[in-house]
């Protein structure tokens, strides 16, 4: 079953769209429980409108929302997913433990103003795996839930409102008070105590008066004033009581003067005090209710038990054009479109008589002859004695809904920019063909081609150019192909293509055409833009079992192979490139052991001081030396750890073991020396704290914060959030290096405007320096620049006395290489400096003598 505005909004009351829901989300996940659920009681807990149990329906239930996982979901803004473990992680929760629940997925759903009004919930009895594009769709569907609850609590807040109309007043709470100006003499009714809840038998005014707020005190002694005086004759007033509450304490006071029956010449103020607060709120909740009647969006009819008008309201009139005078005592036929038939109103009829209430869609027409849509909901109001009273519909335009729900459609099939199918829906339309393909033997190809070096354009010209050029490219990848064929934006800079009907020749031949294509110049204004494509194809063979994930998957490894070898090739895949790529998850899972068993070694390259000719530093670094293999190469495995997320281990490995041995060379009497560390782009993230942990090694290691140099790639220093970091980290005294520099990321105002305090000339860039006078002109300005700003250079891979000369010339202090000695273990790096640091042996034959004794 497919998720479908239309079959959603045809479907004849909500709760048949929750159900719908229900069934959807069971199908495509089989969760134990599912909900769809509002938020009552302020919010703190749930009660169910829709509630399934392994897919079939099942009771209402209510549960408090505190300790459980829909609180969380409740607080987020997206899906909320929880593969495993979720008893242990919502330990209080005990509806998990009663139904054995290990997995969660719940969205929040949301009126219009984002505001949370309830949840839908699947929890399973096992481990689960939710992918993103199921996230996607979990979240498309409870927008739609989200959007008929909120609609629901909307139409039964206008219908609690409509039904305050009819309400009538209730018997009066009444005193009557005397007053004699003359003789200045006050007689209230024993009722009066009541209302102002007073002990005593008999009141006096002032008594009466002190009950009263001061402002209103202060009021109604001036008209007593006036009353005395002769300047007014009648008081209608309000005053409220100091205790005044939403049931009682507001009270109306109504009199006159009149001349005392005894005595001819007395004048008498005689009035009626009413406890009006009941009165009041009802008038002003009227008032209100029939505010939000004339002035409520979706528009309001009202007939009476012989479906005649009697009331309209404003949105009503704006939407039909009609007036309420031009309707009133009419029968609402004189709106039908005439695109309904005898058998639809019976039906609606039918369903209204037999549930007092009925909702659908249903076409009408306005004065002016125009036909529109409308979501209509009936309902039928009647007395106690069941007889009906009148008819309450309430409808709204959805002319615009309509157009967005194609809308809608179409965005939930493609991408935006490129107007390309979507990965989603690439998938399914995938998964389809290789069924058809294979029942009808039919051969098929799939092409994932890939923009090389594409992100230097978002970074070079922005990201509108970037843009720019990703729609150029779909408009050529389209003018390429065949009707027949299909072809999606399958992610940032990669396209996926789906030749159907094709063989590998002329999967090949397509692919190198397109190829051809994409390396024509992008021209925008003056700006021209060239740029090349590799390409993975993978075959389709029918007679074996293969997924759509499958297949692209093969065509994204045959993709790999080719920018691996020759960015701009088309590579087919073959076995291979398949052997290639379970080599490397071989190799994956082969080093995730390793760290396990911390089977990695820290070896240590010595960089000299070319004035002293002593050591004063070390490089870490990671050797891997495996039982069958032998020694397996960091530019074999330092690339899986970076992919597959192991480097944060295996850095923070390293820096753990190089801040615990350079302790161990300080206690030998070494303290001049210090040690460098290098540290992945992946490690700097703002969710993975270096600060806490590089601190965190070196305190307890016991070292001074001046012997650590943390080592960073320029490009990887371009981050604003990494340079920060480094900025609090060298403010502590750790010192920072811009490894690699000449390589192609450097930029003067990485050094000129952060503060670093080595720059390491990169090993390819020494390598050519003999040949390449350009080379050396560049090492001696960059040489006497960082002088000046107080930087100190390192020379990497020197491997020649030709090549130390030359350095030593153009004034480079530090130089570090095979020429001194390769990578070494910790005992061999002690050896190194007994050797190149002469002048401390009397201190290390010391130390050494100490920790004999020791």
């Amino acid at each position: 079953m497919k998720l479908s505005f239309s079959t959603f909004y045809n479907l004849p009351s909500s709760e048949a769209r929750y159900e719908l829901a229900l069934n959807l989300i069971y199908e495509k996940f089989q969760p134990a429980h599912c909900l769809i659920g509002k938020f009552i009681d302020s919010d703190t807990r749930v009660k169910t409108v829709a509630y399934a149990v392994d897919g079939v329906k099942s009771n209402y239930i209510i549960y408090d929302l505190e300790g459980t996982p829909c609180k969380d979901a409740k607080d987020s803004q997206s899906v909320c997913s929880i593969s495993c473990n979720l008893q242990q992680m919502y330990a209080e929760d005990e509806i998990l433990k009663i139904f054995d629940i290990d997995g969660y997925l719940g969205v929040t759903l949301r009126a219009l103003d984002h505001t949370p009004i309830g949840i839908m919930v699947c929890l399973f009895d096992e481990q689960i795996e939710i992918s993103s594009d199921d996230k996607h769709w979990f979240r498309e569907l409870s927008l739609l839930v989200g959007a008929e609850l909120n609609h629901n609590l909307e139409l039964a807040a206008q219908e609690i409102l409509v039904k305050q109309l009819a309400k009538g007043e209730r018997i009066a709470r009444l005193s009557s008070w005397s007053w004699n100006i003359s003789r200045n003499t006050h007689i209230f009714s024993q009722e009066m105590r009541a209302l102002i809840n007073h002990p005593c038998e008999e009141l006096c005014f002032e008594q009466f008066c002190d009950c009263l707020i001061e402002k209103d005190q202060k009021a109604l002694r001036v008209i007593m004033q006036k009353l005395r005086t002769g300047q007014v004759d009648q008081v209608d007033m309000n005053v409220s009581h100091k205790e005044r509450n939403q049931f009682k304490g507001l009270f109306r006071v109504i009199g006159h003067v009149e001349r005392s029956e005894e005595q001819e010449d007395e004048r008498v103020f005689s009035a009626t005090i009413q406890d009006i607060t009941y009165i009041y709120s009802l008038n002003r909740q009227l008032e209100l209710t029939n505010v939000v009647f004339e002035h409520a969006t979706e528009a309001i009819m009202i007939t009476d038990h012989l479906n005649r008008v009697v009331m309209v309201n404003r949105a009503f009139e704006r939407l039909t054009g009609y007036s309420d005078t031009e309707l009133l005592g009419r029968n609402p036929s004189v709106l039908s479109s005439g695109q309904h038939d005898a058998e639809f109103y019976a039906k609606m009829w039918a369903t209204l008589s037999s549930q007092n209430t009925w909702k659908g869609e249903i076409y009408n027409r306005r004065k002016n002859g125009q036909i529109f849509p409308e979501e209509l909901t009936l309902n039928i109001v009647r007395d106690d004695d069941g007889e009906v009273i009148n008819y309450v519909a309430i409808f709204r335009d959805i002319t615009e809904w309509k157009r967005n729900e194609a809308q809608l459609t179409f965005y939930a099939n493609h991408e935006p920019l490129t107007a390309l199918l979507n990965r989603r829906c690439f998938m399914d339309i995938v998964e389809e063909k290789i069924s058809a393909s294979r029942s009808r033997s039919h051969p098929c190809s799939l092409l994932f081609i890939g923009l090389d070096h594409f992100k230097e354009i978002n970074d070079i010209y922005g990201p509108e150019i970037g843009d720019k050029v990703l729609i150029s490219v779909a408009k050529r990848l389209k003018n390429g192909l065949r009707k027949l064929d299909t072809i999606s934006r399958y992610g940032g800079d990669e396209f996926a293509i789906l030749l159907d009907n094709t063989n590998v020749e002329s999967a090949l031949h397509i692919a190198n055409k397109l190829s051809d294509k994409l390396k024509q110049p992008y021209v925008f204004s003056e700006l021209t833009i060239e740029l090349s494509a590799s390409t993975g194809i993978a075959q389709l063979d029918y007679k074996q079992r293969v997924t759509a994930a499958k297949f692209i998957r093969n065509a994204a490894h045959a993709l790999e192979s080719a920018k691996k070898n020759n960015r701009g090739n088309v590579a087919l895949h073959n076995q291979e490139i398949q052997n290639a790529h379970l080599n490397k998850i071989a190799l994956r899972d082969k080093l995730r052991a390793a760290i396990k068993q911390k089977l990695l070694k820290v070896y240590y390259q010595p960089i000299v001081d070319q004035n002293s000719g002593k050591i004063v530093k070390f490089e870490a670094l990671v050797r891997w030396f495996d039982d069958q293999q032998g020694m397996i190469s960091p530019g074999a495995f330092i690339p899986i750890a970076e992919e597959f997320g192991f480097i944060h281990q295996i850095g923070q490995f390293v820096l753990e073991r190089a801040c615990h041995d350079l302790r161990h060379m300080h206690d030998l009497g070494y303290t001049e020396v210090s040690v460098s560390v290098n540290r992945s782009v992946n490690e700097f993230k703002v969710s993975n704290n270096q600060f806490d942990l590089i601190s965190t090694a070196i305190e307890q290691a016991g070292i001074p914060y001046e012997s650590v140099t943390v080592e960073v790639t320029e490009s990887m220093a371009t981050n604003r959030y990494t340079w920060e970091l480094l900025k609090t980290l060298r403010d502590k005294g750790v010192e920072i290096a811009l490894d690699d520099f000449c390589t192609g990321y450097s930029s003067l105002s990485h050094i000129i405007d952060n503060q670093v305090d080595y720059l390491k000339i990169d090993k390819s860039f020494v390598d050519s320096l003999m040949q390449d006078k350009s080379k050396q002109i560049m090492i001696s300005c960059l040489v006497n620049m960082a002088a000046q700003l107080g930087i100190k250079v390192i020379a990497e891979g020197v491997e020649s006395q030709v090549q130390l000369k030359m350095l030593a010339e153009l004034g480079c202090d530090h130089i570090q290489g095979y020429y001194y000695s390769p990578a070494r273990p910790l005992n061999a790096c002690v050896k190194l400096l007994e050797e190149f640091n002469a002048q401390q042996e009397e201190h290390v034959s010391f130390a050494a003598a100490k920790q004999t004794r020791v």
